[in-house]
């Protein structure tokens, strides 16, 4: 029978010097995809004038909501043009594709079976909608800036950093947004994974896709 040349020291040795190079490139390439953020509330703060000053974006991904007994997952494409947000929700949510569109006014709801005009008007009016039409606690309005890695302007926060000065939390208005992943885009970085949560509901987003 015809026997393996067997690895002699030299050829062990030749292994784990290449499997040390290894190693050292992918950290390298870690620390390179993400790197420590000096100052990191000052850096922060500059991040978030700019992205509060956006006048129109897209974040394309998948969501998941847990409201008491309701609930449900699919596909989001959230746009944000100015004042106005248009939501399309798809996928088993139970009730069909949705399309929400609203402003300070007032919410209109696209579905399959045509446009529907709910009555709800003022700042809260989307919340209200959701909780009352799907019994999902959905905090719209500040989810515009949650998932930017941006606390919600109206409102006082508190935020928290990791050990390399990235941001890992927001604490305001009685929910707990935190976050799992950055993503480069463009010039800058913003989400990728995001969980917000309170007492009565969770609601978690992977985004696969922004555009400014």
């Amino acid at each position: 029978m015809r026997r393996s040349p067997a690895f002699g020291p030299w050829s062990a040795a030749c292994c784990l010097q290449s499997l040390a190079g290894l190693l050292a490139v992918l950290i390298a390439a870690g620390c390179a995809t993400r790197p420590t953020m000096p100052e990191a509330g000052i850096a922060w703060d500059q991040r978030e004038l700019q992205l509060i000053d956006a006048p129109s974006w897209r974040a394309q991904g998948r969501i998941a909501v847990k409201s008491g007994s309701d609930g449900g997952q699919g596909n989001i494409v959230w746009v944000q043009q100015g004042s106005r947000t248009r939501i399309s929700l798809s996928g088993p949510f139970g009730a069909g594709a949705y399309e929400i569109e609203w402003d300070d006014e007032d919410v209109v709801v696209y579905t399959k079976a045509g446009e529907l005009s709910m009555a709800y008007a003022g700042r809260d009016a989307v919340e209200r909608f959701l909780d009352d039409q799907l019994g999902w606690s959905f905090p719209a309005r500040s989810m515009r800036y949650w998932i930017m890695g941006v606390a919600d302007p109206d409102y006082a926060a508190e935020r928290s950093f990791d050990e390399t000065g990235w941001l890992a939390g927001i604490d305001q208005h009685g929910w707990v947004v935190t976050y799992g992943r950055f993503m480069s885009v463009d010039d800058g970085w913003l989400p990728r994974k995001v969980a917000m949560e309170n007492p009565r509901a969770r609601v978690k987003l992977v985004i696969d896709r922004w555009t400014f």
